[in-house]
């Protein structure tokens, strides 16, 4: 049987669910995806294309969650795989729309908790490798990589690998090779080491050409930290250090492609009602993101909408 993995591409819970995927099925092939419509679209083309070529096949998808733009598509999506034969697991830990949950159920097998308390890894621990100790460590490590829990038992420097390999023109490659070391319990080698060397130096460099463009202002009761960020800094490790470093209550960072991340230090603000006034908003209570209407190049304009979400969410 045909089986395809596709995962989140930008983290390690996407990474090591990915793996925990392909222990249970090594000869799957494993893709990489990230959210909004046409990267949702540029997905279910390969797999209908592959659904067409091939019958009775298998699809698992991690660490994805389906939003209220990508309902129809994914319910067309997934009838055309099931009438060429296909099944679909779909393993998620993020808040998905009423409408969503109950459509894709009906269509698929769907493995869902979005209580705050599980990552996708644990999910696909639990569903495929359970008591498997390579799977539950990876489970442990992407929990504490998604939730910044226990942050002294996970290795940060996977995260920036990832977020570098993303922005090389091999990502492809580089990730797929992430996910079949994890998967054999190879968290880190001299080759990782040799990249991330390589990747830190520039990351530090373009850090300190992030922080010169903070800006901390005072919305309602909550200082709020607005900073532009460079292709080499990985988000949820930088606002971790913002929190650190300054008084804040909320960090929102966006780069010169229109993203947005939104992280928060307190649990009196939602980051995912934040991100709803975002295009493409989405996410977790703690953590969300999404995309900016106004020209990221233009960052005061980009602030002033960004500062406008906020108010909105605490209205």
């Amino acid at each position: 049987m045909r089986v395809i993995i596709c995962s989140h591409e930008a983290d390690v819970d996407g990474i090591y669910s990915a793996s925990v995927a392909l222990m249970k099925y090594p000869d799957a092939d494993v893709s990489f995806y990230n959210y909004g419509v046409d990267n949702f679209t540029k997905m279910y083309e390969y797999l209908k294309y592959e659904s067409k070529k091939t019958r009775n096949g298998l699809v698992i998808i991690s660490d994805l969650g389906v939003n209220n733009e990508v309902i129809d598509l994914t319910k067309d999506s997934i009838e055309y795989l099931i009438k060429n034969r296909w099944s679909v697991i779909w393993v998620d830990h993020h808040p998905w729309p009423r409408k969503a949950l109950t459509s894709i159920r009906k269509m698929a097998h769907l493995v869902h908790d979005s209580s705050g308390n599980k990552c996708a890894t644990e999910l696909m621990y639990k569903k495929f490798m359970y008591k498997n100790k390579i799977a539950e460590q990876l489970g442990l490590n992407a929990h504490s990589s998604d939730f910044m829990t226990n942050i002294k038992n996970y290795d940060s420097r996977v995260s920036e690998l990832i977020h570098s390999y993303r922005n090389n023109s091999d990502a492809k490659e580089k990730l797929k090779n992430l996910v079949l070391k994890s998967s054999s319990g190879i968290l880190w080698d001299a080759d990782m080491q040799r990249d991330y060397t390589k990747f830190i130096k520039i990351s530090e460099i373009q850090k300190r050409a992030s922080l010169k463009t903070l800006a901390i202002k005072k919305i309602r009761s909550f200082n709020v930290a607005f900073v532009f960020t460079y292709p080499y800094v990985q988000t949820s490790l930088f606002a971790q250090e913002l929190f650190s470093n300054f008084k804040i209550d909320l960090a929102i960072l966006s780069s010169r492609n229109g993203k947005v991340s939104i992280r928060r230090n307190t649990d009196k603000i939602s980051c995912s009602k934040i991100a709803s006034y975002l295009i493409e908003g989405g996410g977790h209570e703690y953590a969300s993101g999404g995309k900016l209407k106004n020209d990221a190049g233009n960052f005061k304009a980009c602030m002033a909408e960004l500062q406008q979400a906020v108010i909105k969410a605490l209205e």
